[in-house]
């Protein structure tokens, strides 16, 4: 009789190290089989595929839709729909797990983990959580009570859980982050039109996005810039993008979000990033030893990208300016003054790479490993 494969749900909504564990999930125990449980859509109201959504798919990962209530530390307009919402999710996760049985949890916090996770752990599924950010979230404070072990991307965050199952292992990577495809953007000429990459995330950035469109038409005299963009705000880049000459069309480059292979590519040729300054970004630069201007986002819990960016800053990688600050002339400004610098940045920016473990994703599924 043959014995049943390994069933393993992965929920969260953080999606980037997600995929650096699948991919070393495929690689070590290519018998398991992997199920994706999270957010649909982008948004509450929009019928917008969500990121996650459209990887795993695309991947022949099966997809799990969940509605969870937000967990929120404050009231608002929002509070009583998602407090509504709650219940909801309680239900599909007793269904999903019933109906599924799954041998083992694997959460990247976020609200709508926490449904999934506890009642699993209360069917005596084995939880396995990661945190991402320097400072845990309400989420992952939760699902930590039920988890059998928790992982970490930073020593500092440890102190934040329990020691007996708190483990570093540093960032989950993706795996083809390290293997770039030889070409993407062919008719460009790096040295004299350097790429400048700007992003806010696989989800993109509206308010960041609204400083950088003024001053499209004069990066574009002297760089290459590769924008990803999100949902929202495309059909303005796309209304820009038009409105140039050929030439600039070429060196101006836009999507909504970037494949893996894509971000690969880019992540070895941009001469600068500017950025969001989000854990997994903050991660990825220092991998890479890529210079950054980062302008961190400012509602971010604990001020947790403040402190990313800062500690980028602080080893030389990257300079800091915040959204109140951040106009478009003073990003033009700063962008031109890291550019006319970037050899110093870039060597500086090279030492961050032994600071950050590059194989958090074998870490973490030795650490699976143990709790089956």
């Amino acid at each position: 009789m043959n014995k049943p494969r390994m069933k393993i749900f992965i929920i969260g909504g953080h999606v980037t190290p997600a995929v650096g564990v699948i991919d070393e999930i495929e690689k070590k125990h290519p018998d398991w089989v992997v199920v994706f449980v999270g957010r649909k859509y982008a948004q509450e109201g929009d019928r917008h595929p969500s990121v996650e959504y459209e990887i795993m798919t695309s991947r022949g990962i099966r997809f799990l839709p969940i509605i969870a209530g937000r967990l929120q530390r404050s009231l608002s307009l929002q509070t009583i729909p998602s407090i509504l919402k709650i219940p909801v999710g309680f239900i599909q996760a007793t269904y999903y797990c019933l109906h599924e049985r799954p041998q083992c949890i694997v959460s990247f916090g976020g609200y709508v983990a926490v449904p999934i996770a506890m009642v699993g752990a209360l069917f005596g599924v084995p939880v396995i959580t990661h945190e991402q950010t320097r400072i845990p979230g309400l989420s992952n404070k939760i699902i930590a009570k039920f988890a059998k072990k928790i992982c970490v991307t930073f020593d500092e965050t440890a102190r934040n859980f329990p020691p007996a199952k708190t483990i570093v292992t540093g960032l989950p990577l993706r795996r083809d982050l390290f293997c770039p495809p030889s070409e993407f953007i062919t008719d460009v000429h790096e040295k004299k039109y350097p790429i400048i990459y700007i992003t806010g995330g696989a989800t993109g950035a509206t308010s960041l996005n609204e400083r950088i469109f003024p001053l499209i038409g004069q990066l574009l005299k002297k760089y290459t810039v590769v924008h990803q963009i999100g949902i929202h705000s495309f059909h303005n880049a796309e209304t820009i993008r038009g409105q140039l000459s050929k030439e600039d069309q070429a060196r101006y480059v836009i999507a909504r979000y970037f494949g893996l292979k894509e971000i690969s590519w880019i992540l070895h040729h941009a001469a600068l990033v500017v950025c969001r300054s989000g854990a997994n970004t903050v991660v990825e630069l220092a991998v890479f030893g890529k210079i950054a201007l980062c302008i961190p986002l400012p509602w971010s819990a604990g001020n947790e990208q403040y402190h990313n960016a800062k500690w980028l800053q602080e080893h030389g990688g990257a300079n800091v300016l915040m959204q109140k600050d951040a106009t478009p002339q003073k990003i033009l400004q700063d962008i031109h003054q890291m550019m006319n610098s970037r050899d110093m940045f870039a060597s500086r920016a090279k030492r961050l790479a032994p600071l950050v473990p590059q194989d958090g994703a074998r870490r973490f599924v030795e650490q699976i490993d143990t709790i089956l």
